[in-house]
């Protein structure tokens, strides 16, 4: 069964991750929004976000470094 988010709790918790990702990676949250639109980890967020929003953030960071790199990204835990 499929849940409806509100766009303003989806954009939050992405707002929550991409900080986290950024902390772990040592670069700013630009750098980490950038980073994570460009090797396809937002998209893989957005799509997603019914399992990703329930797992502990370091978890999430993870699944976003691996989707990254498997889409050309350097970055690695």
């Amino acid at each position: 069964m499929k849940q409806n988010y509100s766009i303003e709790e989806m954009i939050e918790d992405s707002v929550f991750i991409i900080r986290k990702f950024a902390q772990e990676f040592h670069i700013s949250w630009r750098e980490a929004f950038n980073y994570l639109f460009r090797f396809k980890g937002l998209v893989f967020l957005q799509k997603h976000y019914g399992y990703e929003h329930t797992q502990p953030p370091y978890r999430t960071v993870e699944a976003l470094a691996d989707v990254c790199r498997k889409n050309g990204g350097t970055l690695a835990l």
